[in-house]
């Protein structure tokens, strides 16, 4: 008996590790090339600001993919699903290091953006289907840090390896920690299929969770509170250069930190979820991000006060963004896929609004303008969190 557990928790240990690493690789691929945008240029004979719009490229095909893809999840073997989306970002990754024009970096990009699109949502929906209560909690939470790392360690781990021959090497690296982390799924991921036939076609699965009572109004959530935090998060290096007179590698020194802090706090936000509850672990960790956000913008010319309110936010977006992302999962238990599908891709739109409204609000007005915008939202996504009822016992 004892040996029985001894191996499932084994088997348990690398499931997690497997989708940890899938996470964070997904997840780093945008971090890293924002260093490498100088001698991807270069080579592909273009300027940084063309260059770019890989990223871009990557994120449009990630948040409008995601959502497409949601119903196969419903209806199809999570497991093939996870296989078949890191396989497809793998080979997106691998031809990334084999682009030798823009038109080819471009096309790559997207097919590794299709990938992640399938693979991550589904991350999560096998998260809440496999796991359950306080188990589920911590899973959340360890594998939600492979974010947070990927923001600390994702762009100087593309110098590193791009010091070694070019920026192709960069994604090669990935490549290779892209098939690790394939290889571990396949062995251990066990077959997890829908517990019933989902009646109707393919759009049911959207039918159903528009239906939902919470689902969408959790969406909103995550749509209000990722705009607020991306518009300060998106100008925050150039305000610190500006401000202090850094340079780029010191600039990169603050979202280290802020990177490694929000990993600690996603890693064990599984326990605050457990002691609190998920909705009010969002709705507290919200709380102070707004007023973490605002004494940034009045107390945030002191580099000291900078950095430790930093400190504090970067602590209290791990728990809560971990927290909500657990909420979420069980809002429409038949459509998990679906409807995390739909949580990433309003991740990316929070994304796309917040450095859009951010740039507005910087250029005019300054940094200022941007915490207020960003409290702002992120006080609207807490509102919503305490005008919701509680639809699971665990889930309040």
């Amino acid at each position: 008996m004892k040996n029985t557990v001894s191996i499932t928790h084994r088997t348990e240990t690398l499931i997690i590790l497997g989708l940890f690493c899938g996470v964070f690789v997904t997840g780093a691929d945008s971090f890293i090339i924002s260093a490498l945008l100088p001698a991807i240029a270069s080579s592909l004979h273009t300027s940084a600001s063309v260059a770019a719009y890989g990223v871009t490229i990557y994120a449009l095909c990630y948040a409008v993919g995601a959502p497409l893809f949601g119903p196969l999840g419903d209806r199809l073997n999570k497991r093939r699903l996870l296989f078949i989306g890191c396989f497809v970002f793998l080979i997106g990754t691998m031809l990334c290091g084999l682009a030798n024009s823009l038109i080819t970096f471009y096309l790559y990009r997207a097919i590794a953006g299709i990938g992640a699109a399938l693979f991550v949502p589904n991350v999560w929906a096998f998260i809440g289907g496999y796991f359950s209560g306080s188990r589920l909690n911590q899973v959340m939470g360890i594998v939600m840090s492979a974010l947070s790392l990927s923001i600390a360690i994702g762009v100087p781990l593309g110098t590193s390896l791009s010091q070694l021959g070019d920026w192709h090497m960069a994604f090669w690296g990935s490549a290779i920690l892209t098939c690790f982390a394939l290889l571990i799924l396949i062995v251990t991921v066990p077959d997890l299929k829908t517990g019933k036939k989902h009646a109707g076609g393919y759009f049911e699965s959207f039918a159903t969770v528009a239906r939902t009572p919470h689902a969408v109004p959790g969406l909103l959530i995550t749509l209000c509170w990722m705009s607020g935090f991306y518009s300060i998060y998106t100008f925050l290096g150039t305000f610190a250069a500006t401000t202090f007179h850094l340079n780029t590698a010191q600039t990169g020194y603050i979202f280290i930190a802020y990177g490694l802090a929000n990993f600690i706090a996603s890693f064990f936000g599984g326990h605050l979820m457990t002691k609190f509850g998920k909705k009010h672990s969002v709705i507290i960790n919200g709380l102070v991000s707004f007023l973490a956000v605002l004494a940034i913008g009045t107390l945030g010319t002191n580099l000291f006060a900078l950095l430790t309110l930093l400190v504090i936010l970067a602590l209290v977006q791990g728990f809560g963004v971990t927290a909500l992302t657990a909420y979420i999962v069980n809002v429409v238990p038949s459509n998990r896929s679906t409807v995390m599908s739909f949580n990433s891709s309003f991740l990316y739109l929070g994304l796309t609004i917040g450095s859009a409204i951010g740039g507005l609000l910087f250029s005019q007005f300054g940094f200022l303008a941007i915490t207020i915008g960003a409290a702002i939202c992120l006080l609207i996504a807490v509102l919503i969190t305490v005008s919701l009822g509680r639809y699971q016992t665990d889930q309040s």
